[in-house]
């Protein structure tokens, strides 16, 4: 999985949270939590930016891995709010496992931003990802079902 597939897949199991979205043209409504790959933009309020940072390929210790961030903001004047936005990001994303390339998905920090120029706390959340071996992945399909992949 390259990390542009990454970064939408992460993009969509965010958006499938209640009360969240997620749009490849990245326009929401006020009152849902926009996801975005990448920066946010000043609207909506609440919104999360998700960018791929860094990783390994070492295929053969633990199979290739990649950093995630999320970049969280909270609705106006709610100094809580960045925080309950990051504790549902926590429920989706954290153990979650075999989901679309993905192998496991597991926390390694996260702490707050402080608050923009419009009162808005920010937060960040950073996963490490461990992305499905491929070759692994073949190698089980070919041994357990007698798929050929390559149509040999």
């Amino acid at each position: 999985m390259n990390d542009r597939d990454l970064t939408i897949a992460i993009c969509g199991l965010l958006g499938e949270l209640p009360g969240w979205s997620w749009s490849e043209t990245g326009t929401y409504p006020a009152d849902r939590v926009g996801v975005f790959y990448g920066p946010i933009p000043d609207a909506p309020d609440t919104a999360v930016g998700v960018r791929v940072y860094g990783g390994t390929d070492d295929v053969e210790v633990y199979g290739p891995t990649r950093s995630v961030q999320l970049l969280i903001r909270g609705a106006r004047n709610q100094p809580d709010s960045a925080d309950k936005l990051a504790s549902l990001a926590f429920l989706m994303m954290q153990g979650r496992m075999r989901t679309g390339g993905i192998n496991h998905i597991q926390r390694t920090s996260f702490g707050p931003l402080g608050a923009d120029g419009n009162g808005r706390e920010e937060r960040s959340e950073n996963y490490t990802i461990q992305l499905d071996n491929l070759e692994a992945v073949l190698g089980f399909a070919i041994g357990a079902f007698g798929i050929d992949p390559f149509g040999v």
